[in-house]
């Protein structure tokens, strides 16, 4: 290994190990250092086994930097973090050379003692290193309680062989060493260890954050009585200011003997206070009588004074002054009385801001003139002004204060039980801080709370005590990460084991896969087959009965023997029948195939379904069979759906009712409701037919399947009409069900969920308005031109018969390059194009004509045999979007004339 090498290892190990000490960061004990989730160590071992020494100073020089980060490491001399390092370090090189010693290298995975005895030996045994290491570095440097030194070593013990177990072997089935054998399928190991790290970090994490917000919440009960007994001795305070105020205001001359009195009654002994006082105001002409009162009360020479850096001296002359007069306790406080707080250097500034607000004002802490060695003075003052006059200087009376040490205030809520909870600090204004002497900031656990002392914004901040952080100590934990783990080596362990297991089944399952792909791919050729073969047989019947149902009208149309019309009508209905068999087999090749799409379109349910009941009255008719169409005012409503298919449905029904009824009757019994934005169709055709066995009724609605064998026989079909019904009720977001009696007859019932339709002004124009367009189109189209593209002969007589019964004439081109070469020459207004043709087919030959910037205004419509969910995707990128499916009729040719007449 060159000495390059080596320093990418050594660089690439202390990032690593940097950044997963970051990570594990995240989740330390409260008390900090150590930590359950600590993936920094298993991946050093990992690293070591693999590439060597050049690991343990990657490892070493990531420890030096990371741990004086930590908050309880920072607290202890510098040697202490280069002992903890080191050996941290060292556990590494021990937990290498205890495999060595007492493991069977190169382990082998299948043989469990041997995973077993490597895991403990790399993970609890190795690991004890870190965590008795920690212990005794904490034990000799810092006053801990020896629960708390215990629960670090713990947690860091576990910590590190919980990362070893999951994390360490990772590594050793990536890459080959000396270690452990190459293992097959070591990727699902791999996958499992990890899965297991992440599962069991998880847990804790959620485990872990349950409890610290139990404690952190308990924590914070237990500083809200402080909290309230602070606001509340804050509002006696202020009752006592009140008091005075209104006693001062009551009377105008208030002798020392009285305010003691009065003092002593309102005064809470519970509220520890140092003095309540009066503070007159006497203006500059009346300061030699005040001054000879104050003499006489109490007996000895006073002045007014002020407080200077030197001591007290006599007030100099000034408008007023504000000297304290009386107050109580006397004996603590003599020394303020004829104090001018109005010239005081922190109680002044205050005085101004109460007679401003016309309301309480506290000063900042300072040392008060009662006891100068300690700053933890505040005076509360509050203004007097006379009765009925407005508040300003020239009504002010006077004031009342309240003088207060904090430590003396707040010495007697801190009881014992709040001590071994928590410590704190209380700041307010513009810097005064008082804090307890055993407040340590951010102490485990913190807590602030914002508050208002008399006039300024204030913080109190809580920190918890030693005593508290005892509860921080979560042994929970542990036994969640201890079964975790073992749980963990368990799924690796089976996992290896079905690993081997699965390696002889695995060829067994390849042989028998590939020879089931060839069959699979055999069968989806034959299926491409059959479909492809569908397609064409549906095209060569289509364009042979385009041929009979057109001559057929034709011929319907140009002769008036009675004989000759009924064997065309015959023809007819035979070729409708033909063509619907056709249809189904199409259609049911679709639904396998999941092509069959729905399109949408606006139509009336009401007049879809009378359209039906008259397309099939003449078969009605032969059987003497009355068809009952009854329906509700909704149903005559518009909705959005598959019109052509909705029509299937009710042919389908209506057709098998006729088929199955000898005589009697069929109705249609239809309703229509809305819900929320679509309408709920129910269609229910009750017939009095031959009626179907309660054991044919399971199997009616499966493809090819008819109630008895000799149904077929008798009535005919294919099978399909019921299955391909219950497969476009599901398209349609819907269900059929039948109830039936045999002998009596059947009643189908199809429920259908279709789009609501909002009638616009067009949908409600009159009949005679549609009439008057439709006679207006029909005049135009007979102007146009069209250019008829079929390579058919006898479909090409077809269609230009039914051109000229429509008053119109055409030219032909009997495949794409004749259309083109025809374009050349001429434009017509319609283009009616067949796509299978020789030399150039219906697509291509759109395709020029739509890129051709003087040909692509020309209308083309789709006149196929072919016209599938392929086709109609093809059509709609050139812009076309109308079809006339063959076979046709005359009526169908008309329609799309009328819509693109000019």
């Amino acid at each position: 290994m060159g000495n390059l090498n080596k320093l990418a290892i050594v660089f690439f190990a202390c990032i690593t190990h940097f950044l997963l000490v970051q990570f594990g960061n995240q989740f330390l004990v409260p008390f900090g250092y150590a930590s359950v989730i600590w993936p920094a160590t298993g991946v050093a071992l990992g690293l070591y086994l693999l590439k060597g020494w050049p690991v343990l100073v990657g490892v070493c020089i990531s420890l030096l930097l990371s741990l004086p980060q930590d908050s309880l490491i920072a607290s202890l001399p510098t040697e202490a973090a280069y002992i903890l390092a080191v050996l941290s370090t060292a556990q590494l090189v021990v937990s290498r050379q205890l495999v060595l010693l007492f493991s069977q290298v190169p382990i082998r995975i299948s043989v469990p003692f041997e995973i077993i005895k490597f895991l403990l030996l790399t993970g609890p045994v190795a690991m004890l290193l870190g965590g008795a290491t920690i212990y005794l570095v904490l034990f000799y440097y810092l006053e801990l309680p020896q629960q708390t030194l215990l629960y670090v070593g713990v947690t860091k013990w576990v910590g590190d062989f919980f990362s070893v177990v999951l994390l360490t072997p990772v590594f050793l089935f990536l890459y080959p060493n000396m270690f452990v054998k190459k293992a097959r399928k070591a990727s699902a190991a791999i996958i499992t260890s990890l899965f297991c790290f992440s599962i069991i970090c998880f847990v804790y994490f959620v485990s872990s954050n349950n409890f610290n917000r139990d404690q952190k919440q308990q924590f914070v009960n237990g500083t809200v009585s402080f909290v309230e007994q602070i606001n509340s001795t804050q509002s006696t305070i202020k009752l006592y200011l009140k008091a005075l105020e209104a006693y001062f205001q009551a009377s105008e001359q208030v002798t020392k003997e009285e305010f003691s009195a009065f003092t002593s009654i309102i005064q809470n002994t519970e509220v520890r206070v140092r003095a309540i006082g009066w503070i007159p105001l006497i203006t500059q002409q009346a300061r030699t009588q005040f001054e000879s009162s104050m003499q006489k009360l109490y007996a000895k020479p006073m002045h007014i004074k002020q407080q200077t850096s030197t001591g007290f001296q006599e007030s100099p002359q000034q408008p007023y002054y504000l000297p304290i007069y009386y107050t109580y306790p006397l004996d603590e406080n003599q020394t303020v009385i004829g104090l001018d707080v109005s010239t005081h250097p922190f109680a002044g500034k205050t005085i101004k801001q109460a007679i401003a607000a016309k309301n309480f004002a506290v000063t900042d802490i300072f040392a008060l003139v009662q006891q100068q060695d300690k700053t933890d003075g505040v005076v509360v003052y509050y203004p007097i002004f006379k009765k009925a006059t407005p508040p300003s200087l020239a009504s002010l009376i006077g004031f009342v204060e309240v003088v207060l040490e904090l430590e003396l205030l707040l010495d007697p809520m801190y009881t014992a039980e709040r001590e071994g909870i928590f410590t704190y600090q209380i700041s307010f204004g513009d810097g005064n801080v008082f804090s307890h002497p055993s407040y340590e900031p951010e102490h485990f656990i913190a807590h602030n709370v914002a508050f208002t002392l008399f006039d300024k914004q204030g913080v109190i901040r809580f920190s918890s005590s030693d005593s508290f952080a005892v509860n921080l100590i979560n042994w929970v934990d542990f036994i969640i990460v201890f079964v975790g783990c073992l749980l963990g080596v368990i799924c690796v362990m089976f996992v290896f084991f079905i690993v081997s297991f699965n390696t002889s089944l695995e060829k067994k399952v390849k042989a028998s896969t590939h020879e089931l792909t060839e069959k699979n791919h055999e069968l989806i050729l034959a299926n491409d087959a059959k479909n492809l073969f569908l397609a064409n047989v549906s095209h060569e019947y289509r364009t042979p009965l385009n041929a009979i149902i057109g001559f057929t009208e034709l011929a319907s149309k140009e002769t008036e023997d009675h004989i000759a019309l009924d064997y065309l009508a015959r023809i007819s209905d035979a070729s409708a029948i033909l063509l619907s068999t056709v249809n189904d087999v199409l259609d049911f090749s679709k639904m396998q195939a999941g092509q069959l799409d729905l399109d949408s379109k606006v139509f009336k349910p009401e007049e879809v379904t009378a359209s039906v009941i008259g397309m099939l009255s003449h078969l009605a008719a032969e059987k003497s069979i009355k068809i009952e169409f009854n329906h509700d005012e909704q149903y005559s409503k518009q909705v959005e759906g598959d019109e052509l298919r909705f029509k299937q449905i009710l042919i389908n029904l209506l057709n098998n009712a006729l088929k199955f009824t000898p005589k009697g009757s069929i109705r249609l019994d239809c309703h229509c409701r809305d819900q929320d934005d679509d309408r709920l169709l129910t269609i229910k055709v009750i017939d009095t037919g031959i009626g179907i066995k309660a054991e044919d009724q399971q199997r009616l609605f499966n493809a090819f399947a008819q109630a008895q064998s000799s149904t077929t026989r008798n009535y005919g079909g294919t099978g399909l009409g019921l299955s391909i019904v219950k497969q476009l009720c599901i398209l349609m977001r819907g269900e059929i069900s039948v109830v039936s009696q045999e002998g009596v007859g059947s009643e189908f019932t199809v429920a259908l969920k279709l789009k609501i339709h909002n009638e616009t002004e067009y949908s409600r124009l009159s009949a005679e308005q549609m009439d008057s367009t439709a006679t207006e189109q029909c005049d135009h189209y007979k102007d146009m031109k069209v250019l008829v593209v079929e390579d058919n002969k006898i479909n090409q007589i077809v269609v230009q018969k039914h051109l000229l019964n429509l008053g119109l004439g055409c030219d032909f081109a009997n495949d794409g390059q004749q259309a083109l070469e025809y374009l050349k020459v001429q434009q017509p207004d319609i283009i009616l194009m067949d796509l299978q043709m020789p030399v150039m087919d219906g697509f291509t030959a759109s395709k020029h004509i739509k890129n051709d910037e003087n040909l692509k205004h020309i209308s083309i419509v789709i006149l196929s045999a072919s016209v599938g969910k392929e086709e109609k995707q093809q059509a709609a990128l050139l812009g076309i979007k109308d079809f006339i499916h063959k076979p046709y009729k005359q009526s169908d040719l008309e329609r799309v004339l009328v819509k693109y007449a000019h």
